[in-house]
This record gives C-alpha cells, sequence and structure tokens, in this order.
C-alpha cells in the first residue's frame, strides 16, 4: 500500500505572475537548452568528424518527418498538461492523480502505434521528399532507430508535463540533465570513439530515451505525491482519453500545421543538392536555441493559464496573455541581435566547407530580423490551450502558417535556397495579425473577470 499522496507546494494562483513567469520560465528554457545540447553534439559530431553527408542525413528530410511526429507528440502531451495543470487548480486531486495515470499510459501504446507506423512509412517519406542519393541510407538508419524509440520518448515528455503541470519545474530540469548526458556521453563513445558514424548517434538517440523513460516510471511508481503511478497499473479514465483528444489533436495537428509546410520547404532545399542541404541543416540547429526559449516560455504560460483557468480567474488570465507576449518579443530581439552579429562563428562548429557555412549564415542573418514578427504567436497559443479553445486556433494556423508557406514555395520563383527561407516571416505576420484578431474577439472569455464551474 502506498503512502497517501501529499500536494505539491508551489501555488502559482496567486502573487505577481511577472516574478512567478520568470521563476517557472527559467528553468524549463535550461532544460529546453540541455535537451538541445545532444542535437548539437550530434551535428557537431556529425558536420565535423564524419561529413557533410552525415549532417545532410540526419538534418535533413529524416528530421522532417521527425519534427511532424515530434509536433504531434507535443500536442497530445499539451493537452495532458492542460487537463492535470486545471484539475490541480480546482482542487481536485483524486482527478489529478487519474489524469496523470491515464496520460502515462496513453503514451505508452499510443507511442507503440506510432513506431510501427512511421518505421513502416519511412521508405516512402524519403522516396517522396527526393533525398539525394548520396544521403538516403544514412537517413534510413537514423530514422529506424529514432521512431523505434518514441515510446520512450512519449513516456518521458508526458512525465515532465505532468510534473510541470504541477509547478514543478526542478525534478524535469533534472531529467532533462540526465538524458542529455546520457545521449552526449553515447554519441561520442558511438559515433566518437568507435567511428560508428550514423549508425552510433541513432544507437545513442534510443538508449538515451529508453534510459529517461525507465527513470520516469520507477519515480513515479515509487512516489506517495499525487502523481503516484503503481509500474502494473495500466487503467486509464474514459473521459480523460476523450479530453486528450479533444483537445490534443487539434492542437497537435496545429503543429503539425508548422512542420508539414517545413517538409515542403525541406524538399524545395533538398533540389539544391548536399551543400544547401547541409547548410540548412547547420542553420536549423541554430535556430533551434530560439524556439528553446519560445517552447520553455510556452510550458510556463500554459501551466500558469491552466490552473487560473481551473479556477475561474479570467482576469488573471488575461494578465499572463500579457505578459508571455512582452516576453516573448524581448527573447525574439536578444536572439535576433546574437544570431545576426554571432551567426557564422556558431556555425563553424557544424560546418567546415565553406560554400555550405555562407549559404548558412545567409539564411540565419535574414531569420534573427524576423523573430519579433512571430511574439504574439507562441503565448496566445498556449492560452488558448489552457481554455480549452480548440477550433479556431486550428482553421487560423491551417489558413495562415500551412497555406502561406506552400504557396510561397510552390508559387514564388525560387533560384537561392537562402530564398526558402521567407517563407517563415510571412506566415508569421499573417498568423500574429490574426491570431490577435481573434483573442480581442472572444468577449465571452477574455473580457470578464472570471467564470463559475
Amino acid at each position: 500500500m502506498k503512502a497517501a499522496v501529499r500536494l505539491p507546494r508551489k501555488d502559482i494562483l496567486n502573487g505577481k505572475i511577472v516574478e512567478q513567469m520568470m521563476l517557472f520560465l527559467f528553468p524549463v528554457f535550461l532544460g529546453y537548452l540541455i535537451q538541445q545540447l545532444y542535437s548539437i553534439v550530434d551535428n557537431i559530431v556529425l558536420g565535423r568528424l564524419i561529413s557533410k553527408q552525415a549532417l545532410a542525413a540526419v538534418g535533413g528530410s529524416a528530421n522532417s518527418l521527425i519534427n511532424i511526429t515530434l509536433n504531434f507528440i507535443g500536442g497530445i502531451t499539451s493537452a495532458i498538461t492542460v487537463l492535470v495543470a486545471q484539475n490541480y487548480g480546482r482542487g481536485n486531486m483524486e482527478k489529478v492523480n487519474r489524469s496523470a495515470k491515464t496520460g502515462i499510459n496513453l503514451s505508452i501504446f499510443l507511442g507503440i502505434f506510432l513506431s510501427i507506423l512511421l518505421i513502416l512509412v519511412s521508405p516512402f517519406w524519403l522516396d517522396l521528399m527526393k533525398e539525394p542519393a548520396d544521403t538516403r541510407p544514412l537517413s534510413l538508419t537514423y530514422l529506424y532507430f529514432y521512431l523505434a524509440s518514441l515510446s520512450f520518448y512519449f513516456v518521458y515528455q508526458t512525465g515532465v508535463c505532468i510534473l510541470r503541470a504541477l509547478g514543478d519545474s526542478r525534478r524535469p530540469l533534472l531529467f532533462i540533465g540526465l538524458t542529455a548526458f546520457s545521449k552526449i556521453f553515447l554519441d561520442l563513445l558511438f559515433a566518437g570513439l568507435f567511428k560508428m558514424g550514423v549508425f552510433g548517434t541513432s544507437l545513442a538517440t534510443l538508449l538515451s530515451h529508453a534510459i529517461c523513460a525507465f527513470i520516469i516510471l520507477f519515480i513515479f511508481d515509487k512516489t506517495s505525491d499525487v502523481y503516484q503511478r503503481d509500474l502494473k497499473d495500466f487503467s486509464y479514465d474514459k473521459e480523460d482519453v476523450k479530453q486528450t483528444f479533444r483537445i490534443g489533436l487539434p492542437f497537435a495537428i496545429q503543429s503539425m500545421m508548422f512542420a508539414i509546410p517545413n517538409a515542403v520547404i525541406q524538399f524545395k532545399i533538398n533540389s539544391f543538392e548536399t551543400d544547401a542541404v547541409a547548410a540548412y541543416s547547420a542553420y536549423n540547429t541554430v535556430d533551434s536555441l530560439f524556439w528553446c526559449f519560445s517552447n520553455a516560455l510556452t510550458t510556463a504560460t500554459i501551466t500558469l493559464a491552466s490552473q487560473n483557468f481551473g479556477k475561474g480567474n479570467l482576469r488573471r488570465v488575461r494578465k499572463v496573455t500579457l505578459v508571455s507576449i512582452i516576453v516573448e518579443a524581448i527573447g525574439a530581439i536578444l536572439f535576433g541581435v546574437l544570431f545576426y552579429f554571432a551567426g557564422r562563428s556558431i556555425l563553424l562548429l557544424f560546418l567546415k566547407d565553406e560554400e555550405p557555412l555562407f549559404i548558412a549564415t545567409r539564411m540565419l542573418k535574414i531569420i534573427a530580423f524576423s523573430y519579433i514578427t512571430y511574439a504574439p504567436i507562441d503565448p496566445l497559443t498556449a492560452i488558448f490551450k489552457s481554455c480549452g479553445m480548440t477550433k479556431a486556433p486550428l482553421v487560423i494556423a491551417i489558413f495562415t502558417i500551412c497555406l502561406t508557406r506552400i504557396a510561397y514555395i510552390t508559387l514564388y520563383p525560387i533560384d537561392d535556397p537562402v530564398m526558402a527561407v521567407f517563407a517563415f516571416p510571412l506566415s508569421w505576420i499573417v498568423t500574429s495579425i490574426v491570431y490577435l484578431i481573434y483573442y480581442f474577439s472572444r468577449k465571452d472569455i477574455f473580457h470578464k473577470e472570471e467564470i463559475r464551474s
């Protein structure tokens, strides 16, 4: 018999929002940076120690399919975060426990299903993307290993999201640090010391995800906190499953609206052959540092807004919205300045050939000036998720993100791979405008002081 559950101590329903946002944001941001660190080490090993073909194989078409998949998983885990945080905000600890158990068990089985499906799809995906012949076998190897680890990754991400939903930002940071350390150690061991190439980095990814998934399950089994789950407990709450898919699927699809047109951009980049693909891979690695910040802010915003929405305090939800947009804008400016002036020096970590380095530097300078146009998007996306608003944001994402990028790539004559990245700021400007109009038009939610359950 397990000990009685005890409650997390961090109260984010009261107090100064700016202070709470910062205290929650920085550990989460650090966690994302540490998580991104193993991708950076991956690309340094691939690009500097192996070849530009290895870097292009992992960071090209294979990465596009992985990003689509991870965006789908992110939508589902966001829904689990919302359910746990809302129930905690309402003070229903029994429901919090059931939501946490349901989330973990759903991630196990959904991860297995996705692994099987996508491993079968992988060869056809590379054919569709016109993967260059000299990188295709390496891309397929990486895909098979990464996709085989999806169930482990899903469990790990769900566990971290549940802890964050309860206001715990310390232990997720420790888990992420462990994942990064194990991945980097195995990466350097297999690919660096043993010279196993892409096979080595792929195996390191699989093993690191597995290690952290089992640690998450062990911690959840041994804890006496509200999220406790026995290792053999595969029970679930039907209503929570429905709610997870009701909230999660639209936002998973919305997240994929970023990844799917990005795959179209990757397709266009592939047409310029290996130098352009390697350059785009290195550019994406540097660019991902900004998205670590933005994703961390989204996580912090969801946690604060969901708990306060669950309590019915809409006035405080609006304050969270404003603070989140301001913080996003400040981050966009700081990262933009850093990448514009230091971009080439950072890219030298991944590229040793001048041609791909020149292409990647130009891409990064274009995008550095554009981050500010993105400022309202992730904060408002987080607020919509927190309030259970799914349909309209999904429709907006389809017409602003997906169609704008695809239209630009397919209709505009692009004769230089650098021109492809203009698709990003173009879609951000359109989406920001429409999101703000929608937010201010929802007087039924965002113009009230509180909502009664």
